[in-house]
């Protein structure tokens, strides 16, 4: 594959094993930086007993800590991922998802960001500009006040239906083997009557998932996307194979799955590419037990492509022309982005019917042009949106 600014992420503790025995790193940061009592939280200790070979370094200022780390360094964003912070989270965890943008069909999604910064270097991900002045991965450990704040708001509405995600701002389940975050939104989500926990990851560290005995309003959902552009744009993560490998794991374990085409990206050959895709997908799992698919195009803020080009010069993402949308950001022209829903969603379809398929942060324009109606006219999707 082709090279690029990245640089591995990571030393390799131990490895993940599923299936045919292909194995992905496990995450040990080269320093480990403490807020000053944070170890008195249950989470903080667990990591810390994690790796208790992890030299560490005690804070009690955040940001005076960030401009240390910063001034010496580089590719700030990069080298952040090597230094894992313990901290507080101050605030109120639960938000609505941030695709309530103008213009855009938002899914009923709630968000939980737990932790910031990813170990993977996607090419394309807007945290290279959103956290591009964070130097390290910061993991939140004072969950108990998380589940207290969800509790509250859980029972204030009874009616409401609430969809949560942790994946925005990092990856689900990468850093779970030594951060298990599941081990207390588990249990709490498995007693919930109005509420569901979709772990969202390109991750295959799965192991506190399938020693958890209970998968009750858990879906476990992976973004996928072609090999090659696996190779070429999705730096660090496991291969496809290894991301079906646990899928069919998590679902043999009772959970339910689903799949994220998101960013599609419209390389030379990408009809192929993904017919392909589809056609391993679904003659890998049952189709007909995946409870949804998510398509979404490559997107991204105008600061973001300097960004790109900078840190991933041999990335493919910019062969095709991009304009401005209504939010603001680039995507591909609306005649591309047609043609591409529109096949994909034609590869899936044919596989099965019944298969629950979304836009992701798309107009009202596009899922009439892709779909014929609008989320509120299908009976089958009415569940997910908010419009």
């Amino acid at each position: 594959s082709a090279t690029s600014k990245f640089n591995p992420l990571y030393k390799i503790i131990s490895m993940n094993t599923i299936g045919s025995g292909e194995a992905s790193a496990v995450y040990q940061p080269d320093i480990l930086f403490l807020e000053e009592g944070v170890s008195e939280h249950p989470l903080a200790q667990e990591v810390l007993s994690r790796l208790s070979g992890v030299p560490q370094q005690k804070f009690q200022d955040f940001s005076t800590l960030t401009e240390q780390m910063k001034s010496s360094q580089y590719d700030v964003f990069g080298e952040g991922k090597k230094s894992l912070a313990l901290s507080r989270f101050k605030g109120s965890f639960l938000k609505k998802c941030p695709g309530v943008s103008p213009g855009m069909v938002c899914c009923n999604y709630y968000v939980v960001n737990l932790s910031k910064n990813c170990i993977y270097d996607c090419s394309y991900c807007f945290l290279q500009d959103f956290l591009g002045n964070n130097p390290m991965q910061v993991a939140y450990v004072n969950v108990e006040d998380l589940l207290v704040e969800l509790e509250e708001v859980f029972t204030q509405y009874p009616d409401r239906n609430f969809r949560v995600g942790t994946g925005e701002l990092t990856d689900s389940l990468a850093l779970d083997t030594i951060i298990p975050y599941t081990d207390y939104l588990l249990p709490f989500f498995n007693r919930q009557t109005n509420a569901v926990l979709e772990l969202k990851t390109k991750s295959d560290q799965i192991a506190n998932l399938l020693n958890h005995p209970d998968p009750t309003n858990i879906i476990v959902s992976w973004s996928l996307n072609p090999q090659s552009i696996i190779d070429q744009e999705e730096k660090g993560t496991p291969r496809l194979s290894q991301r079906l490998e646990a899928a069919r794991a998590c679902l043999d374990k009772g959970y339910r799955i689903g799949f994220h085409f998101d960013p599609i990206i419209l390389i030379p050959g990408w009809e192929e590419a993904y017919r392909q895709l589809v056609d391993i997908l679904c003659d890998t799992l049952p189709i007909d037990k995946i409870a949804w698919v998510s398509l979404g195009s490559f997107r991204y803020r105008p600061a973001l492509k300097s960004i790109i080009k900078d840190r991933h010069p041999e990335t493919r993402l910019f062969t095709s022309e991009h304009l401005p949308s209504k939010d603001g950001k680039f995507r591909y022209l609306r005649p591309l982005r047609n043609q591409a829903y529109e096949t994909i969603r034609g590869y899936l379809m044919s596989r099965s019917e019944e298969l629950n398929i979304y836009l992701c942060m798309e107009t009202k324009e596009i899922w009439e042009d892709v779909t014929g109606k609008t989320p509120r006219s299908d009976k089958k999707l009415d569940q997910f949106f908010d419009l």
